[in-house]
Formats: C-alpha cells, structure tokens, sequence
C-alpha cells in the first residue's frame, strides 16, 4: 500500500515540533529547539548544530529522528555516536518515542494505518512504513569507529563523536577526524550529513564540519547566571 500523507497534520506538526517533544517527555524543549528539529528534519544541505552540554540537543534528536521515520520512511538513516555503548541510549530513546501513543497516533492521522516496529535492538530499528529493497534498517546506530564498508545512506548523522579523548589527546583528534571524513563515503547522492555536539579543542573534528550554527550558554538561556559564572571559572582553569 502507497503512504499517502495527511498535509495538514505534516504542516502542524513541522509549526511546532517542540510541542510533540513535550508530550512525549522532554519537557523542557522551547521554541528555540523547535528550530532545531525543524532543522534537522527539514533542512537542505549539511547542518552542523555546535552547543553547550545540557541543552537538550540529543533529546531534540531523537525526536527529530521519529519524526524522519514516519515524514521520510523512505529514507534510512545511519546514526553514529563515539562509542557502541553511547549509540544504545540513542536508540532506547527513537524506539520509546515511536512506540508513544503521540507518534502512534500521529502515523494513524498521516496515513490511516497503525505504527508497528518490525524490527528493534539497540543496533537497529524499523517500522512497517520501512521499504527496502536491500534488507537494509531504517535506523542503524554505530560507533563511530565501527566499519562503515558498504553502507550506504540518506541521512548520516553524528552525535557527540567529538569527547574529552579529543581533548587531551592529539592522537586522539586526528583519528576523529579521518573517520568522519569516511563518512562521505556512505552518503547517498542527494543525501546529508548532520552533526550535533560541543567542541572540545581548537583543532578537534569541528575544523571539518560546514554549516555550524552555534549556540553557547548566553544564547540559549538554560543555564541559571550562577551556574554560568562557575563554568566560566572552569573554562578559565582549562589550558587546551
């Protein structure tokens, strides 16, 4: 059966998707995340989000990527983060989302049909509005050190790839560094790359990301001025 999307429900949905991430847990996401995911879902080109730790931007991501899964079921998605261990939580996260009865409900109102997730591990993760050709997932989470040998797809993104090995360690910033350039070898033609995390050194994995949008503590506004002022000290103590 072809999916045939509700407009009027997709345009409601792109208006405000902050408000979806609030129903279904995150309950301190604004409007200015909604801009994140907008941009993260909508967005033309490579998209590089740089903030501050503590401001909500993988909980913006894992809804962004529901979102992806139900608005582009015919695109998949590999999702990579610095370690094995760190891709899990990720992937608990999408598979809780779809699973609540807003994004159920949301499939239902876009297609007239019932969400049902035909596969889900902490690697791997695919819905019944899924089509490959290939056998491929709709969502596969990696380390980013993984091998990446003939994978392919639409969407490749990186969440925190970027840690504090990379700062303490030369060695350690480099090596980041040639395994994301490997990552324009398994994007598929047309397709994006989107990076989410914060900088750790000057010199770090960043220098090669296009596209940077920047959002420190003053601009975002999540962190009380008490706070702040103890990061800055912290900052101050830091030699790079």
């Amino acid at each position: 059966m072809r999916n045939v999307l509700n407009k009027a429900v997709v345009k409601e949905l792109i208006q405000h998707p902050e408000g979806l991430g609030r129903k279904v847990g995150f309950e301190d996401l604004t409007p200015m995340h909604g801009e994140w995911i907008r941009e993260i879902v909508m967005g033309i080109g490579d998209y590089t989000l740089q903030a501050h730790r503590g401001s909500y931007k993988s909980s913006c991501l894992a809804v962004a990527i529901g979102i992806i899964m139900i608005l582009y079921p015919h695109r998949n998605i590999i999702f990579l983060r610095k370690t094995d261990d760190d891709v899990a939580e990720m992937m608990r996260m999408v598979g809780k989302i779809l699973k609540s009865p807003e994004f159920r409900g949301l499939v239902k109102q876009c297609y007239r049909q019932e969400l049902v997730l035909t596969m889900e591990t902490t690697e791997q993760i695919s819905t019944n509005l899924w089509k490959s050709p290939m056998g491929a997932p709709q969502l596969l989470g990696m380390g980013i050190r993984g091998s990446i040998t003939g994978k392919h797809a639409y969407y490749v993104i990186t969440d925190d790839i970027c840690n504090r090995d990379d700062r303490a360690s030369r060695a350690e910033r480099e090596r980041t560094k040639a395994q994301y350039d490997e990552l324009q070898n398994i994007r598929n033609r047309g397709g994006r790359i989107i990076n989410l995390g914060t900088p750790w050194h000057k010199d770090d994995v960043f220098t090669k990301m296009p596209n940077i949008h920047k959002y420190d503590c003053c601009t975002t506004g999540l962190i009380p001025e008490g706070k702040l002022q103890e990061i800055r000290e912290l900052k101050q103590k830091i030699v790079l």
